[in-house]
């Protein structure tokens, strides 16, 4: 939840912002101060959570890189959100914070489809349940990864 609210205000922001930069209504300018301050309270949590959960990943593991890059990347949105607060470069830090967003996504995406990272574990343990042996779970769902992904390597 706290990662899906930014991904759906962040947008309708930059769209109600774009929309009052063109047309300059008092009520779509309402629209898009209102939208961006919730863009802005709604990526605090996302951001707080995020960082507390990269707390959790050992230095070694390999997902700790990619998952720094993905905080980062989002962080750096989030700062984008927040100085979009300020109206006259509203639309184009706004435009930034999405595309910033979009990387981290699709980073995330990558860190939970590919990687496994706090899923993997449970499809695994969902085979063995089913009757597999661990090595059988494993074979399982590598073929899977690998073959009926929509971006299998």
């Amino acid at each position: 939840m706290s990662t899906d609210l930014p991904i759906g205000i962040l947008p309708l922001a930059f769209a109600a912002s774009v929309a009052a930069r063109l047309r300059g209504s008092r009520g779509v300018s309402f629209a898009a101060d209102a939208a961006t301050v919730a863009a802005v309270i709604s990526v605090a949590p996302a951001v707080l959570l995020g960082w507390w959960e990269w707390l959790t990943i050992p230095a070694e593991h390999e997902v700790h890189r990619p998952a720094t890059t993905h905080g980062l990347t989002n962080s750096a949105a989030a700062a984008f959100v927040v100085a979009a607060m300020w109206r006259p470069t509203r639309v184009e830090a706004l435009a930034t914070a999405v595309a910033l967003m979009s990387i981290g996504a699709w980073i995330g995406g990558d860190l939970v489809y590919r990687l496994g990272w706090r899923v993997r574990k449970a499809e695994l343990l969902e085979g063995i349940e089913e009757g597999k042996t661990l090595a059988e779970a494993e074979r399982a769902l590598d073929r899977f990864e690998r073959e009926e992904t929509l971006l299998a390597p």
